[in-house]
């Protein structure tokens, strides 16, 4: 019997408990096929929320494929019984939480429309491989105290098991969460594992299996950069206040501020940085190369401590712990190359892209797409606002800002006639 065939003529007793199930949903598949398929979600794995991965059979043969779910269909139960023999049935739910929250999923779907392309892989490429596979995840376990063990017969009593109860009372993992590592334990202890399996058998500690993640820091430790205090000039100081207004008013916008090679662009940046944080939002900045990573993160460490960084240099490990702990709200400012601008973040108030005219940010393989333009969607669905940089703006650039973006220049424009008229042409926007 094949691994995809049913066991029986009438199936097995599983799935006719499967198909008893009226929850239907709608994945999308990374392979290629412009469409998505419905499949029956048993009571059992109950409720499903959109962004989640699912197993399922899918094609002729049935082979189990892994895709996302992208949509909950509400049907009347009529129709739900009229489709569901003719539907196939969710084998597993992989994540325990969404990996695409709704907003990821609305740029995900432009980016599917925009630039024709299944959704499916637009959603590989939005979460990371090394996030997908678990990179750099082991499992460990951890021992706690289940009773304290001083009115009960079964009392520890070799001298053994009474270190580890003693070093477990001294560490005061009294429930699973406060529980020690069990090589740490045994080591403390100065014992092997069989009175830690005695222990287990009498009830007196637990032992739970928790998942951890091992990855070198993707910032280490010594790499901010030391600064002395830079005061801003006039421009730039124009350039922050128009950028503060734009926050203030917690309404998408799109701002290009126009600054030779230093003029001072890098420091507004790290200002309205500050501003947006200040305001409890998060920040995103895109870089065109990743040799420029290490210089902005070296000056943005040194003014941002809760800093993560997304990079195709980062291991898989280090590129899953960084995604892990932008998911957990542990970042107000991400700093990567294009594909940064899939950075699960939440709340997010500030998209800087700099040199926003670089080729770099044109990925040329599926899904292609234009970062510094997925950046400006991302900003209008999450209502934040985008600041793009550039010494030399793409020609689309300015002539966006002269019906919708608002331009700000760091250039001194009493130095150049030629700049002088261009400040004419773009005054209705300064």
């Amino acid at each position: 019997m094949t691994r995809y065939g049913t066991k029986s003529l009438f199936g097995s007793a599983e799935e006719a408990e499967d198909l008893s199930g009226g929850h239907i949903v709608r994945i999308a598949f990374d392979t290629g096929a412009d469409t998505e398929f419905d499949y029956i979600v048993p009571d059992r794995f109950w409720p499903v929320q959109v962004g989640r991965r699912l197993e399922v059979p899918f094609g002729r043969g049935n082979k189990l494929t892994t895709g996302f779910c992208v949509a909950v269909i509400d049907e009347a139960p009529e129709e739900q019984k009229s489709r569901r023999f003719k539907l196939k049935v969710v084998k597993k739910v992989i994540d325990n939480e969404p990996l695409v929250d709704g907003q990821l999923m609305a740029l995900a779907r432009w980016i599917s429309t925009y630039y024709v392309c299944p959704l499916g892989q637009v959603l590989a490429a939005v979460v990371p491989t090394a996030v997908k596979k678990g990179a750099g995840v082991r499992k460990q376990s951890y021992v706690y105290l289940r009773r304290p063990g001083d009115d009960n017969a079964d009392l520890p009593t070799s001298r053994k098991q009474k270190a580890i109860v003693d070093v477990l009372r001294r560490a005061g993992a009294l429930d699973s969460d406060s529980g020690i590592a069990k090589a740490e334990l045994l080591e403390s202890a100065q014992c092997t594992v069989a009175p830690l399996k005695q222990l287990v058998r009498k009830e007196i500690v637990g032992i739970e299996q928790k998942e951890i993640l091992r990855a070198l820091p993707a910032v280490p430790a010594g790499l901010s950069l030391e600064q002395a205090a830079i005061e801003l000039n006039s421009d730039q100081r124009k350039a922050l206040a128009h950028i503060a207004d734009q926050l203030d008013s917690n309404r998408f916008g799109v701002t290009l501020l126009h600054g030779v090679t230093d003029s001072g662009k890098t420091e507004v940046y790290i200002r309205a940085i500050e501003k947006t944080v200040e305001r409890g939002r998060t920040a995103i900045v895109l870089l065109p190369e990743i040799a420029l990573t290490a210089q902005t993160v070296q000056r943005f460490k040194s003014r941002f401590g809760r800093l993560a960084v997304l990079h195709s240099q980062l291991t898989g490990p280090q590129r899953n712990a960084q995604w892990r702990r932008i998911k957990a709200q542990k970042a107000d400012v991400v700093i990567g190359t294009r594909s940064a601008v899939f950075a699960p973040v939440s709340n997010l108030g500030l998209i800087v892209v700099d040199e926003e005219h670089e080729p770099g940010y044109k990925q040329d393989t599926t899904p292609r797409y234009h970062g510094r333009d997925v950046a400006i969607k991302r900003a209008q669905i999450t209502g934040a606002h985008c600041l793009l940089g550039s010494a030399t703006p793409a020609l689309e650039t300015l002539h966006n800002c002269a019906t919708k973006e608002h331009y700000l220049s760091l250039i001194h424009i009493w130095r150049c006639r030629r700049i002088r008229r261009c400040r004419s042409r773009w005054s209705p926007y300064h």
